[in-house]
């Protein structure tokens, strides 16, 4: 008896290591601290996180080449497939855009909010942005791809103000940082899927 339990402790003990060592394999961050001396985004002034009431900051390594990385990002028709913070497919209001672009103007439906963010900022394999306007929420959305030796790291912060931000403070203040872990793990998920 005394043998089945030291073999079970130590079946158990490896499980628990090995879990532990994947879920620190995936190497991730999250913060709602903004840090000047690392920012990679060009925030409008009015969404400076310095001065903004709301501000969260995850990123991911990813071993995958930035465009790999950017393709899946900018497919937003499909975000819906693989991320679980949509609530319905992304929308186009240019029924002939296949992809994000600089300007476009899209529908989506996310913490029980419908928004049509503006795509603000896109350069190609390094970084974009959307901002959106509602009368209760104003807010900052970018991306940024890092290359890296084993591929990129993804980053994407995003800075608010309004009301909604208040009560987003209030009532659900991790919310935002951890939907935006579980977006960087699944692209990653499938970025690390392509050839």
């Amino acid at each position: 008896m005394t043998k089945n339990i030291l073999t079970s402790l130590f079946l158990l003990l490896s499980l628990t290591t090995t879990i532990f060592a994947q879920l620190q394999a995936i190497k991730s961050v999250q913060t709602k601290t903004y840090n000047p001396s690392t920012n990679l985004v060009i925030w409008p002034n009015e969404f400076n996180p310095e001065k903004s009431k709301w501000y969260v900051y995850n990123e991911i390594e990813i071993n995958a080449k930035p465009e790999i990385v950017l393709d899946i990002l900018i497919d937003a028709k499909k975000w819906h497939t693989y991320y679980k913070g949509l609530e319905s497919p992304v929308q186009f209001y240019d029924s002939n855009a296949t992809t994000l672009r600089n300007g476009l103007v899209f529908k989506m439906h996310t913490m029980g909010l419908h928004l049509e963010p503006v795509m603000k900022e896109f350069v190609p394999n390094e970084r974009m942005a959307w901002e959106v306007r509602r009368k209760n929420l104003k807010a900052y959305h970018a991306w940024v791809i890092v290359p890296t030796a084993t591929g990129c790291r993804l980053i994407t912060p995003e800075s608010q103000n309004g009301f909604l931000t208040f009560l987003q403070r209030v009532f659900q203040p991790n919310k935002l940082m951890k939907l935006h872990d579980i977006w960087l793990r699944s692209i990653k998920e499938q970025a690390e899927k392509q050839p």
